[in-house]
């Protein structure tokens, strides 16, 4: 027996190892899940190497990923064992093989940007929710987070600093008073308390909106010293052309989300199918950007995506084109 055939029950059930903790960690993870994960990858090289093969592979995977159940582990051998046999006829066919695989790589990017277009960012997150899921959380200090679906964080908790970074989506946070600040960076900006409720929402583009429920609240660039102080019941909006002046909003049409609805009033169509896309399986695709400035108004239930859709259409007047899992929204 060679030398390579004594390793390969070790390569086997590593590999069987690399394939539970993929589909573990692309489902739901807990944070003991993750904890124990990196616990897992920082055992061996081997373990990073394998974990990275599998990643690699499942990229590859092309029509058949959609067709599989990321909860069921077993279910990625048979095509991950496929997928190796392609690539032993690719290297002896040349071209013509390499052609399926191109093809299979293009349908694998296409089922990402249907169904995981937040993989990569939703790894590196400390917190995140999948489509039409809220989480609510107790921070290491006593205060709240509330992450909007869709949505993503990372926590960096320390004796000297109170600091989460909204990646994606939207969060509402109610602060536990305490001498060290509590702040929320999202994008170019941040916003700054020592006890407080509020919410920090990111939009498509560069666009963040800090609304204050209570309390007091500072909201700033990074590379500015202009800062915005919000009283209860005042938002701002900043970004990449600068920081906005705070004005007045309701506080109910802020908050619906919490409990299930979307209330909005002047609003962009293109950031209304934003935040119910997130509450949808599948896409919403906008192909008009005329359409997408238009200003709508309108009180939906996030829970119930094709009612709302069909709200905001009765009110604007697009056409909805539903193929498969994306929908399209045209003039």
């Amino acid at each position: 027996m060679s030398s390579e055939d004594t390793h390969q029950p070790d390569e086997a059930l590593l590999e069987r190892q690399s394939i539970a903790w993929f589909t573990r960690m692309n489902g739901r993870p807990s944070d003991a899940d993750r904890q124990d994960f990196a616990r897992w990858l920082a055992a061996s090289p081997a373990h990073a190497r394998s974990y990275q093969s599998v990643q690699t592979l499942w990229s590859d995977l092309g029509p058949a990923a959609g067709t599989l159940d990321l909860r069921e582990a077993g279910d990625l051998a048979g095509p991950i064992e496929r997928i190796r046999e392609l690539r032993r006829k690719r290297r002896l066919a040349g071209g013509a093989a390499g052609v399926v695989l191109g093809v299979a790589a293009v349908v694998a990017g296409a089922w990402l940007w249907l169904e995981q277009p937040h993989l990569i960012e939703n790894w590196q997150a400390d917190l995140a929710t999948a489509r039409g899921e809220q989480r609510q959380v107790a921070l290491a200090d006593g205060s709240t987070l509330i992450l909007d679906a869709d949505s993503a964080v990372n926590i960096d908790f320390s004796s000297s600093q109170r600091r989460v970074t909204l990646l994606r989506g939207a969060a509402f946070f109610a602060v536990e008073p305490a001498q060290t600040p509590f702040v929320v960076t999202a994008r170019n900006g941040a916003a700054r308390v020592l006890g407080t409720a509020f919410e920090v929402a990111s939009r498509e583009g560069d666009e963040v909106t800090v609304t204050l429920e209570r309390g007091s609240l500072q909201v700033g660039l990074l590379d500015r010293s202009n800062e915005v102080v919000l009283k209860p019941g005042e938002s701002v909006e900043y970004g990449k052309a600068g920081l906005g002046t705070a004005h007045a909003v309701d506080p109910d049409e802020t908050a619906a989300w919490r409990g299930g609805r979307f209330i909005f009033t002047n609003v962009r169509l293109a950031d209304v199918l934003q935040r119910i896309g997130r509450y949808r399986e599948g896409r919403i695709v906008l192909i008009d950007s005329d359409l997408g400035d238009r200003r709508v108004s309108g009180n939906v239930a996030l829970r119930d995506t094709d009612a709302a859709l069909a709200a905001v259409q009765s009110s604007v007047g697009f056409r909805l084109t539903r193929l498969g899992r994306i929908t399209v929204v045209s003039p």
